[in-house]
């Protein structure tokens, strides 16, 4: 749901930077990746430190104003969906190792790792105006279609790709060798099947309640177009967070961790919106790809008497 269909993507994609919040390190890192024109580029190495100062501004005036972020409960009406969808094998899985609830939470306050809104997106979103049915809109956990396109590269490798970045590596899954549900006999007399998965990971927005704070995991483009419809709260889950280096990433979007944690006034959805801290830059499509490899190693070990 994150990425923009294959059949519609422009030649070039315009992105908006939240220049504001970056070095002049992580400005020139993102300056080497877009499409830009080296005028342009230097362009906005001239509006940068403008833009630090207004946020600098908002980092002294709005202390605190991530711990402000507001909650409520979802309607009792929708009970018996989230219901549901804690027995959906994707979310149950993916949530297992964290205490989770349901809530709504206003979009402008939480705290932000990425830096990029890739507008093409969001205007897919806009483009169908408000969900009618928001929290399957933000919590339904399979909404990804993307397909993903394989070739054999090599004797023992495949090579996946696909239009959406969110492509990984899902795990190996093994299971005794079935040929009516595999569709395939490799000649011999197979006994065992050693799967590799690939997809995407669960469309379901989730968030990280740190103390007071709110971080962002999931649903970044999402929670934009929403914002950008007038829409204030949206449902999430929420991880309860009681030891951040054990139970989250390490680096969400573009930013560690602590960062997002410790700064006092850290970058919140709501500065996407704020025009001083935003550049336009642009960037040609790309895929993702993937190589999966397999290799055997066989050895004849002693059975001890």
């Amino acid at each position: 749901m994150e990425a923009a269909s294959v059949a519609t993507a422009p030649a070039i994609r315009h992105l908006a930077l939240l220049f504001g919040t970056l070095t002049q390190l992580e400005l020139n890192n993102y300056l080497e990746i877009v499409s830009d024109t080296e005028a342009r580029k230097q362009e906005i190495k001239r509006m940068w430190p403008a833009a630090t100062a207004a946020f600098q501004e908002l980092a002294a005036a709005e202390t605190g104003v991530a711990e402000s972020i507001e909650t409520r409960p979802l309607d009792a009406a929708w009970n018996d969906y989230l219901t549901g969808i804690r027995t959906n094998p994707a979310f149950a899985k993916t949530f297992a190792n964290i205490p989770i609830s349901f809530a709504e939470v206003e979009i402008d306050k939480l705290v932000a790792g990425q830096r990029v809104v890739h507008l093409h997106s969001v205007q897919e979103v806009k483009n169908r105006g408000v969900p009618e049915n928001l929290p399957a809109f933000c919590l339904e956990p399979g909404q990804e279609s993307t397909p993903i396109t394989i070739a054999r590269t090599a004797n023992a490798a495949f090579t996946a790709s696909s239009h959406n970045p969110n492509m990984r590596f899902l795990g190996v899954y093994e299971t005794a060798y079935e040929p009516n549900a595999l569709g395939y006999h490799p000649g011999g007399q197979p006994v065992h099947a050693i799967m590799l998965l690939l997809g995407y990971g669960i469309s379901t927005i989730n968030v990280y309640r740190v103390g007071s704070r709110m971080i962002l995991g999931n649903g970044f483009h999402r929670l934009y177009a929403l914002r950008s419809l007038g829409i204030t709260h949206a449902p999430v889950v929420i991880q309860e967070v009681t030891h951040p280096k054990l139970e989250m990433p390490a680096t969400i979007g573009d930013v560690p961790i602590e960062r997002l944690i410790h700064t006092p006034r850290p970058a919140l959805l709501k500065d996407f919106f704020d025009e001083r801290l935003i550049c336009e830059i642009t960037q040609r499509p790309f895929i993702k790809t993937m190589q999966i490899a397999w290799g055997t190693n066989e050895a004849f070990v002693p059975i001890p008497d």
